[in-house]
């Protein structure tokens, strides 16, 4: 330190500063006394002279801060690892002079020099915090920090550690069963001093009911309840209770499987790119608003990662750590497991969507440490993903099997969840727009993040910079929504315009969807290729997004529910693209916009390309009603009730096949099993060429409800497409048509128009779903077969979907490669 100036300019040494600052000699005789900003009467002082001076002011002034920093460390750990004896007393300190308050040792105005300094001290802070801290020692193994040693792991292991003392020093034993519970959101960086811990031995005076340590911060603030007592024996298994878990969609990926210790200081250095690939690398963001610097590690390796293992299919990780020698054993367990989440969560690249980056305990949330044999020497760690999710923050909760180098287990750790919170932890605005955190694919910062979309589909709206303030959601809390969960087909914006002022057509968005290299609609749809459902859902989504940012729609009507329903629209597949894990990117054009009382119309062109090239295009038209306008809808023949085709025939049609489509992978599995009885005519409907009916019930745990939308569940038109395309190729299996096709799989075909309008929607209370497709025409040329139908959805007696021109044909080879990035 004293051989450097600020920024690493090497000065000479300079005096160790001292507690009062001697006067200045006075001039001697025949020279001027030089000015206070260096320069001499009649002249200038050199300027090597004064930059010198500069910069071992600055020195002086760092120096003591640093130092006032280490003596307020000291005091603060001192209070922290003794929370069970009483308050010292004030340290006596002999009378002298106080220096002013503005002032530090070698005469330099700190307030003035702060002030002077702002900018390039805001700029370069955290460059120069990571530049003063020593270098970690090389080592095989983790570090056994001492109890003193606590708060090097981090605030929240000081809070921990805190709680710790105080049971081991007056509460009972805490070698069965620990729950450790945080309140409020924990520092992640130093302790907030003082702490203050409390013991309650259980229940009312001291009755009933587990012991328990609370830790309370400066403002008497309750941060942690610690529970101790018994063993409650062995955990019982929890089943996976979601049918179809969500698939958390990382916002970067990466093939490294398994890091080691220098792997891990690496990350810890913030260095991802080296370690994880380009993806993740933040070199184009300021260095304060880069991930904070993790605290010592625990963890000597993760030797696996896997992003689909475990029980859940959410993720598992496994990991070695060498615990410490003294002390209770559960803190360490539960940092150790803590750390391999927050590896978790850098691993899948939340990171990058927030500014300044740093893991902490899940708040508001209880984890359950067991501990069953002595945790001594080294430990494998077997981590299971239990959750994920986006809202109120990134977070990862887990299950954990410890065990020994003998095999044996010697603890199980239940709900252990980390959390990813940006500086500062508390703000309530995501600032859409003006973080530039995230990059495009193209390199550009992205105008709104991952995160930003999930408080578009299913957090706080008005923490959105396009809505924040203008009105109360809680009062109204039904809004436009983009679909949640595994539905949610958009990432990234890119680009927003507003158009012109008169009316507003020519607003323009541009958005981008990292479509996964499996993802769950192509696994699931029987011919393995990105279905019509996808398409038109990566088609329309940015739509709402783009109505809500550049024209402010949802503002309207903000005292009452106010929806959005795409009402008609037509798609053409240009090219036979395979975008999966590729970057799509998303266009979307206002044409018009139609004003009516409770109801506004957005008619809008969308356009998806990948590798820079277009592969699908299209129309549509969205409404935004209030709920009024909304039950005015009258379905496809003005509230009359039109029955099928097949319910107006006298008598059964020659050759009525009846089918059981539940079970039948080729045209549909999981969430895209939407066909179960049918009816088919080889000959029937209105063209003569082919019929097939499709009668499932409504069921109020239907997957789509609780995906589209927040609040406003409702079946996506889209599925009711998806299962008219699933009709036609019913009818091509099970008629013979595909017989003999060297590629029996059916998927769209390029340059075919797709039209479709809606007129009702499906709700959770109503009974029934129908679908019917009649067939007008079969092509087969050699190995080429082409379908082309129109069909038609009933809500019970209602007929509210009308689609035209499904057109299915078997798909040529797909190309051996794919260009893009995920």
């Amino acid at each position: 330190m004293d051989e450097l100036g600020f920024e690493g300019t090497p000065v000479g040494r300079v005096p160790e500063p001292v507690a009062t600052v001697a006067p200045a000699a006075p001039p001697s005789p025949g020279t001027e006394a030089p000015e206070p900003d260096g320069r001499v009467r009649g002249g200038f002082a050199d300027p090597d002279a004064l930059a010198v001076g500069m910069a071992q002011q600055v020195q002086r002034a760092h120096a003591a801060v640093v130092e006032a920093h280490r003596a307020i460390s000291a005091w603060q750990m001192r209070r922290v690892t003794s929370p069970a004896s009483p308050p010292a007393a004030p340290r006596q300190v002999p009378d002298r002079p106080a220096p002013p308050p503005s002032q530090v040792p070698g005469g330099l105005d700190f307030g003035r020099a702060l002030s002077n300094l702002k900018a390039d001290w805001s700029a370069n802070a955290k460059g120069r915090a990571r530049d003063s801290e020593p270098a970690p020692p090389s080592r095989g193994a983790a570090l056994t920090p001492s109890p003193s040693d606590w708060s090097r792991l981090g605030g929240p292991a000081a809070v921990v550690h805190a709680a710790a003392a105080r049971l081991r020093g007056t509460g009972p034993s805490t070698s069965g069963h620990v729950e450790v519970t945080w309140h409020r959101l924990p520092p992640s960086g130093p302790v907030p001093v003082p702490l203050r811990t409390s013991y309650h031995p259980g229940g009312t005076g001291g009755t009933g009911g587990p012991a328990h340590c609370d830790v309370h911060d400066e403002e008497d603030r309750r941060l942690l309840t610690v529970s101790a007592g018994p063993a409650s024996g062995s955990p019982s298994d929890r089943p996976c209770t979601a049918r179809y878990p969500r698939e958390f969609k990382p916002p970067a990926r990466t093939s490294v499987d398994r890091l080691s210790a220098g792997d891990l200081d690496a990350l810890a250095r913030g260095e991802g790119a080296a370690v994880l690939g380009s993806a993740f690398g933040q070199q184009h963001v300021a260095p304060e608003l880069r991930p904070e610097q993790w605290p010592e590690r625990l963890l000597e390796e993760v030797s696996g990662i896997a992003p689909r293992g475990g029980h859940w299919k959410q993720g598992s990780l496994t990991a070695t750590t060498r615990p410490a020698a003294d002390g209770d054993s559960w803190p360490f367990l539960l940092g150790a497991v803590t750390e391999t989440l927050r590896v978790f969560l850098f691993h899948r690249g939340v990171h990058l969507c927030l500014p300044g980056a740093h893991a902490v305990p899940l708040p508001d949330a209880t984890a359950h440490v067991e501990l069953i044999g002595p945790a001594a020497g080294p430990l494998t760690l077997r981590v299971e993903v239990s959750g994920t999710g986006w809202i109120p923050r990134p977070f990862v909760t887990a299950d954990a099997e410890v065990t020994a180098a003998d095999g044996e287990v010697v603890a199980r750790l239940r709900d252990v969840g980390v959390a990813l919170y940006g500086r500062p932890e508390l703000d309530p605005w995501l600032h859409v727009g003006d973080a530039g955190i995230r990059l495009t694919s193209g390199g550009s910062p992205a105008y709104s993040t991952e995160l930003h979309m999930a408080h578009a589909s299913e957090g706080d709206v008005a923490q959105l910079a396009a809505t924040s303030g203008k009105y109360d959601a809680s009062l109204c809390p039904v809004r436009p929504r983009l679909p949640r969960g595994d539905f949610l087909m958009i990432d990234r914006g890119v680009d927003v315009k507003k158009g012109t002022a008169a009316d507003r057509t020519g607003a323009c968005g541009v958005t981008e969807y990292d479509m996964p290299p499996d993802p769950w609609y192509c696994r699931e749809n029987g011919a393995r290729s990105v279905p019509a459902l996808a398409l038109m859902e990566i088609s329309l989504q940015p739509a709402g997004l783009l109505s809500a940012l550049a024209l402010d729609v949802a503002l309207q009507h903000p005292d009452e529910p106010y929806v959005c329903r795409n009402l008609n629209g037509k798609g053409t597949l240009l090219r036979d693209a395979d975008p999966r894990g590729t970057t799509v990117t998303q266009r979307i054009t206002v044409l018009s916009v139609t004003d009516l009382p409770g109801a506004t119309l957005h008619r809008y062109r969308f356009e998806l390309s990948t590798v820079g090239e277009p592969f699908y295009k299209g129309e549509a038209l969205h409404g935004y009603l209030t709920q009024a306008v909304l039950d005015l809808q009258q379905g496809m023949d003005n509230g009359r009730c039109v029955p099928p085709w097949l319910d107006r025939q006298g008598a059964p049609p020659d050759g009525l096949r009846r089918l059981d489509a539940r079970g039948d992978a080729r045209l549909g599995t999981g969430r895209l099993a939407l066909l179960e009885d049918l009816v088919l005519v080889p000959d029937g409907g209105e063209h003569g060429a082919g019929y097939v009916l499709c009668t499932k019930p409504v069921r109020a745990d239907d997957w789509y409800f609780d995906h589209h939308f927040f609040r406003d569940p409702v079946m996506p038109g889209s599925a009711g497409v998806q299962m008219l395309f699933q009709l036609v190729q019913a009818f091509a299996l099970h008629t013979g048509l595909t017989d003999g096709l060297p590629g029996p799989e059916l998927g769209l075909v390029t340059g075919e128009e797709l039209a479709w309008t809606y007129g009702a929607q499906i709700l959770r209370e109503h009974r029934q779903v129908r679908g019917e497709v009649h067939i007008r025409k079969v092509t087969r040329k050699r190995d080429r077969l082409l379908i082309r139908a129109d069909g038609s959805v009933w809500r019970d007696d209602l007929r509210i979907y009308h689609v035209r021109n499904i057109v299915l044909g078997n798909r040529p080879a797909q190309p051996t490669g794919r260009k893009g990035s995920a």
